[in-house]
């Protein structure tokens, strides 16, 4: 999972073809094997998240990610991208797939506010990278659960910025 913030607002449209492009390049790593990115639908310190399912952690200190990938591989993104986080979760076999009417939750240990369905959640623990948090929690739910939740303390609701991509 990557989150950040976009430093420089009217470069959105450059950034987000730069990003969709890095997806493309994430998935041509062996054992990349899926992208999603996402926007909060709410003010938050890092509005955008990336979520990456990779095979297994050993991929990140591979060749073909350092090549590639990285954030040595950012080029002049790194530095209009704040409040900037990677994190390796483990705990749920994979990322989901959130169509455009509905609402990536993330859920924060310990949340205030209780979900509508608290078994909808996935919980996974951090293991790798960053390891800003040492636990989160997904829910994928309809936007018209989801919406009524954004800015509740220990959630953010995000909306998908494009389909989930597979090699």
């Amino acid at each position: 999972m990557v989150e950040m913030a976009l430093l420089e607002a009217a470069r959105r449209a450059e950034w987000d073809a730069w990003y969709a492009a890095h997806q493309h390049r994430l998935l041509s790593i062996p054992g990349f094997r899926a992208s999603q990115r996402f926007e909060a639908i709410h003010a938050h310190a890092s509005p955008f998240v990336a979520l990456h399912e990779v095979d297994s952690p050993e991929i990140f200190g591979g060749p073909a990610y350092r090549a590639k990938a990285g954030p040595g591989n950012t080029g002049e993104w790194q530095a209009r991208m704040g409040n900037w986080h990677r994190n390796l979760f483990r705990g749920i076999e994979h990322t989901p797939d959130v169509p455009p009417d509905a609402r990536l939750v993330l859920v924060e240990d310990g949340a205030g506010p209780a979900l509508p369905d608290p078994g909808a959640v996935q919980w996974m623990e951090a293991v790798g990278l960053d390891r800003s948090v040492p636990r989160r929690g997904l829910a994928v739910l309809a936007a018209t659960t989801a919406d009524p939740l954004a800015g509740a303390g220990g959630l953010r609701v995000l909306k998908p910025i494009g389909p989930r991509l597979t090699p």
